[in-house]
């Protein structure tokens, strides 16, 4: 996690904070709408998953609603314990996806920024893993840049000039790149 980030967002507005955690998701959101929708058994929690996501780019919602979505979220199967280690390509970056919204609602229930730096810090650490299995990929560095502008973003009223909207267009694009990333690391 990058130090400025995490400064940047210990001293952002409430406003700003929703807006960068909503980023966060919606990057990482297609590793579970993607990878999941498909699956007949899952498709209740592929319509909450967009449900919450779409809230989270509401920064006017109440903390009561993310309460609800943070428990639900915590009820998915990727959040359960288990004793054995995540190995599949599937089942990992699904985990991720879904451990991203889960701290991005924690903070929208809480307040507690913290919730806000570990929602980012889980995003980087997928994206990490992406890079050492996908060979010339910048995938960490990208979020890292993406995080690091949205955290600023406040201080310099960048996305109040670029918009919300625009703001999610290109993060939702971004998140295809990385579901195709996966997808064609599955299909090796």
């Amino acid at each position: 996690m990058d130090d400025t980030v995490a400064d940047a967002l210990r001293e952002a507005t409430g406003a700003d904070t929703c807006a960068f955690v909503a980023g966060c998701v919606e990057r990482m959101a297609q590793l579970f709408t993607g990878l999941r929708g498909g699956e007949p058994d899952r498709e209740a929690d592929v319509d909450f998953f967009l449900r919450v996501l779409d809230d989270l780019w509401d920064a006017d919602l109440p903390g009561g609603t993310f309460t609800v979505a943070m428990e639900s979220l915590e009820e998915f199967p990727e959040l359960q314990p288990g004793d054995e280690e995540l190995v599949d390509v599937t089942d990992i970056y699904s985990f991720y996806a879904v451990l991203v919204a889960r701290h991005a609602c924690t903070y929208r229930a809480s307040g507690d920024i913290e919730n806000a730096v570990r929602s980012a810090h889980a995003a980087l650490t997928a994206m990490g893993q992406l890079d050492r299995n996908i060979i010339a990929s910048g995938f960490m560095n990208d979020e890292r840049e993406r995080q690091l502008r949205s955290a600023l973003s406040g201080r310099e009223d960048g996305v109040s000039k670029i918009g919300l909207p625009q703001v999610r267009s290109v993060d939702q694009r971004v998140s295809l790149e990385r579901l195709s990333a996966v997808r064609n690391r599955l299909t090796r």
